[in-house]
Parts: structure tokens; sequence; C-alpha cells
């Protein structure tokens, strides 16, 4: 059975039918049988974070965070806790880490290798960190 640790963005395409990504989030879910779904607490905050901004997601806190407990409730859901700190977890990484806006995609990478997962993702930049090694541990749906 494959892990996928799916990131912000795909939950939040998921979660709401008028995103751009969301057909294409969904099409992979629907196509994931059997996979087991990860979150982890830095998906969680960036979820609620960005369902309840009010230039995207436009929901209460209270209504993103329902909305993330109906989520972990899932039966194919399970939650990876991050045992490792930032820098243990980038290591592998480190080479390829270039720009401030890599920080916490770093952090889910390395949280998927470290735990044999993919990281799912929309973000078609996290390709040039994962590079030729780490290819297996990334899928970008964009």
């Amino acid at each position: 059975m494959k892990d996928y640790l799916p990131d912000v963005n795909i939950w939040v395409a998921l979660s709401d039918p008028a995103h751009a990504a969301y057909e294409q989030a969904t099409e992979w879910l629907l196509g994931s049988h059997g996979a087991r779904l990860l979150l982890c607490p830095v998906t969680e905050a960036g979820f609620v974070r960005i369902a309840a901004s009010p230039l995207v997601g436009k929901k209460s806190i209270a209504d993103a965070m329902r909305m993330l407990e109906a989520i972990a409730a899932l039966p194919n859901v399970a939650h990876l806790p991050v045992s490792f700190s930032w820098l243990e977890l980038i290591q592998p990484l480190t080479p390829r880490l270039l720009g401030h806006r890599q920080v916490t995609d770093a952090l889910l990478l390395g949280l998927a290798i470290r735990n044999e997962a993919i990281l799912v993702t929309l973000d078609r930049a996290i390709q040039a960190l994962a590079g030729e090694t780490y290819a297996a541990n990334l899928l970008t749906l964009a």
C-alpha cells in the first residue's frame, strides 16, 4: 500500500469545487485506490490557514477546523507525527535548498522521504528540490 502526503494545496483543492485544480486533485484521489493519505501538523495548520483566509477559502476558522476533522476521520487517512527537527528532515535536500520559499516544501518532502511516502503537490517548483535522487518521493499533479 502506498502512503501519500498531500501538500496543503491538494487538501485545499479537494475541499473547494470552485478551485482551479479541484477536478485534477479529485481525479488523482479517486485513482489512488487502497492508498493511505497522511496528514501532519504542517499540512493541518496550512489547510486551516488557507481555508480560513479571506482571500482564498473564505471560511471561518471553526468551519475550516470542522473540515479538517472530517478529513482526518476518513478511513484511509492517518496522522504522521513530525518527530525529527527541520534540520534533520531537510538534510538530504540541503544541496538543492536555495531560497526561502523552499523551507516548508523541504520539510514536507523530507518528511515524505523519511517515511517512505510520496508528497503529492500542485507545486512544480518542488521537482527541483527533489532532483533525480528523490523523484520517486514526489508526485506533481500540475
